[in-house]
């Protein structure tokens, strides 16, 4: 018997947040335009672009 653990909203959370940090690491911006809207139309949530927004502009100060 399989004792999996089950998708939990933090978990998907978790997922959407990585893959739009990956999206704004892998995009340019001159090609992806505003940051929240290219989020949006990945499918993340509003909340999700948000922390997307913070953690990257945390990396991005320390790269500087």
């Amino acid at each position: 018997m399989m004792t999996g653990r089950p998708e939990t909203e933090d978990h998907i959370e978790t997922d959407n947040v990585e893959r739009g940090l990956r999206f704004l690491d892998e995009t340019p911006r001159h090609l992806r335009g505003p940051s929240v809207p290219a989020l949006k139309r990945l499918g993340l949530s509003a909340k999700d672009a948000c922390e997307v927004l913070r953690i990257h502009g945390m990396k991005m100060a320390r790269a500087g």
